[in-house]
């Protein structure tokens, strides 16, 4: 018995038929249809809840910078150094914040045009959750599912616990790279069975690695691996050869991103040593992953401040997946196995990884790589439902299925049982869905039977959402600033560049909304230079200095080294060599200063039940970012912008000393009347030079070191692509043209058109 709306197999949709005999809609518009519905669908969590994709790394480090590098780059230039960013102003050395990502350009572009910046969060994440869906879909059609299957899994992919919870919300780093990752293994695997050139994979594979996360990097290489091992399989050494010249091209464009890194190493304050360890911090195990089909199973991962309970789902895979394991035709995958092997590889490799220590060299928290593992995984799942649900021994298969999900609603309750209600919904909301559509698919409705596991998953990800993390009731918790209009109007009366002196625990909601107290990258947005910023490479001395972490959080002591004199200098004080203008001060942190006299020369703008801010009253001596001349020493004048500076200045017979409100970051480079001099990384990391006696023109110039090599890097590997594809092409051409020629590798999961469908056998 053949029922007309079963599923029509990948050979006859290829072959732009189904089994109805109607024809497909075609490739581009499924794909891009399922963008518009993820979309749609992944504003869900935006509509419950404004901070949901706005928290963690979000507001303390990437959004206020988006905005702030999209105004510099609607102002002509190009964000590389900004000294008055201070800790976190060496933007290229900054990997992390995707500079020389293109498709990122755009998102700071866009960003930089909006006022709420939970907004521009949520767009900017609700896209690539979009892109995301249309990459996992084609990499499902790929290894051979079939449309729907693709559908199904490609939409769940962007739902799963880590992605959606940790990458989207607040770690957009993270989530850019997974996505270009999963868009380079389609590319590349398509590329390596010789259905498109190099090009391809190579763009995709440098969107990758521009987004300067590690893991987009170490995916790149991990999907080549994989595919080489399925290359070698098949002994098709050509294209083999054409993988690792695009590879290879592909790893050149991490000049550009990683070079300015390693070379801001040497004055960070953030090294980490390269170690096989393990601490247990944010690492799952085999019980995460058994009830990973539990929407509501909160996993027991040490995480932070010494938390041992999770309070997100970051474990979580597909509601279907598991309960559905009872119908799967395994044997299937015997017909299909050796177009397999790269999807098993990749996916036994980062399964491996996941369960391994907390650190492997710089990697570390391997809860970082489960969406790599779920990605593989979903592929696998895709193309076992493209072969259809099992018929026989009904009875015993549901009882699996029941007992599967009683499976992971006991794990869910046993992690965290004072959350007993949320469970038990969502238990019963998954056996319903499950058995409904199971039910509908044994009635030979297969399109509603994908139907209900695709409502599922908007149903699944609705009650996620809105109950999860559960609002504790009168604690709402602490919500960042978003309005950028407010932040201002907070700093209004600030003058210069200022530094908070604070700490961050007692801050209130309603503190740091109206810009009264502000922390990490959100001083961007406040129109002011700031000293606290977020720093993701940071600068040993200037930290050091004022013991300030990555956040631009402060210690108390940090105020009495405001005040001595700096090394090197008789009477300079620190907070005049950083050319501060503006001092505020946090009633908790300093409760015996905010209430006296400031120093001379300084007057207090405000007092309030939060802050007192301190304001200079006299300008500063010199101008420029010049802070400091020695005795004798005169600065006439100082031409200054981020990354040159131009001093005429005359010194005394013995010469002279000049401190710049500058750090010295490696690239730095001085002359006096065109010939080099040395310039030092002085007291608090400032750029310190001495001058010869006379009058002259000092030049103090910054060019991101390894920038030039990088560009020329990634140009030649251009050329190279470019070259390779016209050669692929061209033998492409002749092959086909060839009697001789030798067929593409088969695509994995086609089945013959003359052979009995899967989906309806047994039946």
């Amino acid at each position: 018995m053949t029922v007309s709306n079963e599923m029509s197999s990948p050979a006859m949709e290829t072959a732009g038929t189904t089994a109805s005999g109607r024809r497909p809609l075609p490739e581009w518009l499924v794909v891009v249809g399922l963008g518009v519905l993820a979309a749609l669908v992944f504003t869900i969590p935006y509509l419950l809840h404004w901070t949901f994709y706005y928290v963690g790394d979000n507001p303390e480090s990437f959004v206020p910078r988006w905005h702030y590098y999209g105004e510099v780059i609607r102002g002509g230039h190009w964000p590389t150094m900004d000294p008055g960013g201070w800790y976190g102003g060496n933007h290229a050395a900054e990997a992390a914040v995707s500079l020389w990502n293109p498709v990122w350009a755009v998102f700071f572009l866009v960003t930089s045009l909006f006022n709420d910046l939970a907004a521009a969060a949520a767009l900017v994440s609700i896209a690539h959750l979009a892109l995301l869906a249309m990459g996992a879909y084609l990499l499902c059609r790929e290894y051979g599912a079939a449309r729907l299957p693709a559908v199904l899994l490609g939409f769940a992919v962007p739902a799963t616990g880590f992605t959606l919870y940790y990458e989207a919300a607040g770690w957009p780093s993270g989530l850019s790279s997974f996505v270009w990752v999963t868009w380079f293994w389609w590319a590349a695997r398509r590329h390596s069975r010789g259905l498109s050139g190099p090009w391809l994979p190579f763009l995709f594979g440098v969107l990758a690695v521009t987004t300067g996360n590690p893991y987009a990097t170490l995916g790149v290489l991990i999907v080549l691996a994989g595919i080489t091992v399925e290359l070698l399989v098949a002994r098709a050494y050509r294209r083999l050869a054409h993988l690792v010249v695009m590879g290879a091209c592909v790893g050149a464009s991490a000049l550009l991103v990683y070079v300015p890194l390693l070379t801001a190493m040497a004055v960070s304050s953030r090294q980490e040593l390269a170690a096989i360890v393990n601490d247990t911090f944010m690492v799952p195990d085999l019980g995460d992953l058994a009830a990973s089909s539990g929407p509501s199973y909160l996993p027991s991962i040490y995480n932070w401040n010494g938390a041992v309970l999770e309070s997100l789902p970051s474990t979580y895979f597909v509601w279907f997946a598991i309960p559905l394991i009872p119908w799967l035709r395994w044997r299937s995958l015997r017909s299909q196995a050796r177009g397999l092997i790269s999807l098993g590889a990749i996916t036994f490799v980062y399964f491996v990884l996941v369960l391994g220590p907390s650190n492997v060299w710089l990697f570390r928290w391997p809860i970082r790589l489960i969406e790599y593992f779920y990605l593989g995984l979903a592929a696998l799942v895709a193309v076992l439902l493209s072969a259809g649900l099992a018929r026989d021994h009904f009875r015993e298969r549901m009882l699996g299925t029941v007992g599967l999900v009683g499976v992971g609603a006991y794990l869910s309750f046993a992690v965290r049982p004072e959350y007993y209600t949320i469970h038990l919904l969502a238990t019963f909301l998954v056996l319903a869905l499950v058995v409904g559509a199971i039910l509908l698919y044994r009635r030979g409705r297969w399109l509603a039977f994908g139907a209900v596991l695709l409502v599922g998953t908007i149903a699944v990800l609705t009650y996620q959402t809105a109950r999860i993390p559960v609002r504790v009731e009168g604690n709402p918790g602490v919500e960042p600033p978003r309005s950028i209009e407010r932040i201002q109007s907070g700093t209004e009366l600030y003058r210069g560049a200022y530094l908070e002196l604070v700490y961050q625990t007692p801050v209130r909601t309603q503190d740091q909304a109206d810009g009264q107290i502000l922390f990490g990258s959100l001083t961007y947005v406040s129109g002011h230079e700031s000293l606290n910023r977020y720093g993701g490479v940071g600068f040993a001395k200037f930290a050091e200095a004022l013991c300030m972490d990555y956040k631009g959080v402060t210690c108390a002591d940090a105020y009495n080294r405001l005040w001595r004199p700096v090394a090197g200098t008789s009477d300079l004080p620190l907070v005049d060599a950083l050319r501060v203008e503006t001092l505020v001060l946090q009633n908790k942190l300093l409760p015996n200063v905010v209430n006296q006299t400031p120093p001379a020369g300084w007057r207090v703008a405000l007092r309030d039940d939060l802050r007192a801010v301190w304001v200079r009253e006299a300008p500063l001596p010199h101008p420029g970012r010049v802070s400091y001349a020695s005795s004798g020493t005169e600065v006439r004048s100082s031409e200054s912008s981020d990354r040159h500076e131009r001093v005429a200045f005359r010194a005394p017979a013995g010469g002279g000393e000049l401190i710049f409100a500058r750090l010295a970051w490696p690239g730095y480079t001085a002359t006096v009347d065109g010939k080099p001099v040395q310039l030092r990384n002085g007291a608090a990391g400032l750029v310190t030079i001495t001058v010869p006696p006379g009058e002259h023109v000092l030049e103090l110039s910054f060019v991101t070191p390894g920038l030039r090599l990088g560009a020329v890097a990634l140009g030649i590997a251009t050329i190279i692509v470019i070259g390779q594809s016209i050669l692929w092409w061209r033998g492409n051409r002749r092959r086909r043209e060839s009697v001789s020629s030798v067929e593409p590798m088969p695509r994995t999961g086609e089945l013959d058109p003359n052979a009995e469908d899967l989906a309806t056998a047994n039946s």
